[in-house]
């Protein structure tokens, strides 16, 4: 008997996104693996390439808008309104409020400009299969929906549970960072309204998957599933470091979101401890005198060049995310492929196994995380075990897995079964061995 369409592995894919996330790597793991029938983006630079790239910025960002891989035929694009939408409103300086309503306004075009496209396109709502990212996609969800194409609607962060955690931090360290203005309330109806329009919602991580609940999502149609990524070539040896004093590297954006203040207490907690030192490298968006109050083992570098993070990979031992909200960090998974052992908390993607290639603490602890790098200390010959561990781990996030992660999340549903049998750890766990 031969394979219902229930049964198929593999799909037609129709991808939609605005901007050149993750070097369109949905689209590309998707072409990967033969199931790629059109992108659609905001803008992509066809021709002139060469021409282009070494002129003036904007003509070097446009230029930016390709991908070798993805060839012209399977992409459907809109250049003109993109440019003149940017010549409109690219160089004001907007408030708070005002950004998000442009992101509103930028997706309800594009989503708009989308439908309009497919509806004129023959789909098959036994094959044909949609993927857009969140705030720019309602619009061709609801479309599509009418056509009983099955879609997927990517939820990047945690939503309103996030806005809410970090302005609760500012107010709980006064004086640390400017209390952030509230997101209009515009912006999460959009967002609801796609969460209800998409067949699933696709989220990177458990702690997004708890919010979204949180916030009225339907469990049985969320899905977890990792985002793809390519570690970059690099020569890095697995850390080897038995007597020198300890480098615990931050490279990120230094504010509250991502728990700067716990991280500045860990320091004080081991400031009499001649073995530890900190380097902060990263735009700095916590005021000066929080900057101060970090004892004399924590250096801050600021923002630096991205032709110079290879030189901090090179000197740490061990790489620190203590963030209170991340949808999935890919930074854990860079630091990884340089051969880093990472501390992470529970909120930013499953990406570490404890006590095998780094070490996962709750969030909002100093102490903590003050233990954590006191047990690497403590033990360089695990810090050693974990750094080959984790540049191990950070090949394992190729980009047809997560196409492939999708396909049996839509064979899930087509087959009436829930999407949580489809989550899924990149990684198996395995026991810690001290």
């Amino acid at each position: 008997m031969s394979a219902g369409p229930s049964d198929q592995t593999n799909f037609s894919w129709i991808t939609s996104q605005i901007g050149a996330r993750q070097h369109y790597g949905v689209a590309r793991g998707f072409l990967y693996k033969s199931d790629l029938r059109l992108m659609y983006t905001d803008a992509w630079c066809r021709f002139g390439r060469e021409l282009i790239q070494h002129g003036p910025l904007a003509a070097r960002a446009f230029a930016g808008r390709y991908h070798p891989d993805i060839p012209n035929s399977k992409v459907v694009s809109f250049n003109l309104h993109t440019l003149l939408d940017r010549i409109r409103y690219g160089a004001d300086r907007i408030s708070r409020e005002e950004e998000y309503l442009n992101y509103i306004r930028v997706g309800k075009w594009f989503a708009t400009r989308v439908a309009r496209d497919l509806r004129r396109r023959r789909l098959d709502p036994e094959t044909d299969t949609f993927f857009g990212f969140n705030t720019g996609c309602l619009e061709t969800l609801q479309m599509l929906g009418e056509r009983r194409i099955i879609t997927v609607c990517d939820q990047i962060d945690p939503a309103r549970v996030e806005e809410s955690l970090i302005f609760e931090e500012a107010l709980r360290w006064p004086g640390w960072q400017i209390l952030p203005a509230r997101i209009p309330d515009a912006y999460w109806e959009r967002m609801d309204a796609e969460w209800e329009a998409a067949s699933i919602v696709l989220v990177n991580s458990s702690w997004t998957r708890q919010a979204l609940i949180q916030q009225g999502v339907s469990a049985e149609k969320i899905v977890v599933i990792p985002p793809p990524y390519e570690p970059e070539k690099s020569h890095l040896p697995a850390r080897r470091n038995f007597d020198k004093p300890l480098t615990v590297l931050w490279l990120g954006l230094v504010n509250l979101r991502k728990g700067i203040q716990y991280l500045i207490e860990a320091a004080r907690l081991l400031e009499h401890d001649t073995r530890v030192n900190f380097v902060i490298a990263g735009p700095i968006l916590i005021s000066e005198q929080a900057v101060k109050s970090a004892p004399p083992n924590m250096r801050f570098l600021g923002r630096i060049p991205r032709n110079e993070t290879e030189k901090l990979y090179r000197e740490a031992d061990l790489f620190v995310l203590p963030t209170l909200s991340d949808g999935f960090a890919v930074s854990q998974l860079e630091a990884m492929s340089k051969a880093l052992p990472v501390i992470v908390t529970s909120h930013c993607g499953e990406v570490v196994s404890p006590g095998v290639d780094g070490l996962v603490v709750p969030a909002c602890s100093g102490s903590a995380i003050a233990d954590a790098i006191r047990r690497l200390d403590n033990d360089r010959q695990l810090l050693q075990e974990m750094s080959y561990r984790a540049l191990d781990k950070s090949t394992h996030f190729y980009l047809p897995r997560q196409a492939q992660r999708l396909n049996e999340a839509v064979i899930s549903l087509r087959q009436g079964r829930p999407l949580s049998e489809t989550q899924y750890h990149i990684f198996p766990e395995r026991p810690e061995k001290r």
